[in-house]
């Protein structure tokens, strides 16, 4: 098990570490009632099975700490482009309380999407830890304008 221990502006220590499958007995609860808000078409059961999935897949980095959850995935967006970009699935934390200790996952996603040469890391998509704090962990963050048509 992989083990990584941030220590904090005021000195408090904080370990991250990778999901693994007892994990979700213990985070499993709150997380699974925050990704049904999130995606209303799915239950319960469907959930839990996706999470199992990717517990041990390479392109998912699924980390927690004691009151916080983060999913990020690595994507090649282009499939002429050896370059890959990591996205953020969600950092969440249990209660507001633990904002603070979410915020340190961009510090290991960031540590993560290097090592697999990504050339960005979309930020903000699921989160509850404020863009300043982000921007804090990660460095400067850039917006890009999308567009899509509906279908």
């Amino acid at each position: 098990m992989m083990h990584i221990t941030l220590i904090d502006k005021t000195s408090a220590i904080n370990t991250v570490r990778r999901f693994e499958l007892p994990d979700l007995d213990r985070h499993g609860g709150w997380m699974i009632k925050r990704l049904l808000t999130a995606y209303p078409h799915l239950n319960e059961r469907q959930l839990a099975g996706w999470l199992r999935a990717l517990i041990y897949n390479n392109e998912f980095l699924f980390l927690y700490q004691e009151h916080s959850v983060a999913l990020a995935q690595t994507i090649r967006p282009d499939t002429l482009t050896p370059r890959t970009m990591v996205y953020e699935k969600f950092v969440w934390a249990q209660s507001p309380d633990y904002i603070s200790e979410a915020a340190f996952f961009y510090d290991r996603i960031k540590v993560w999407a290097q090592q697999q040469d990504a050339e960005q890391i979309i930020v903000e998509e699921q989160t509850d830890v404020p863009h300043e704090m982000i921007r804090e962990h990660v460095g400067r963050i850039l917006e890009r304008k999308i567009l899509y048509a509906r279908l």
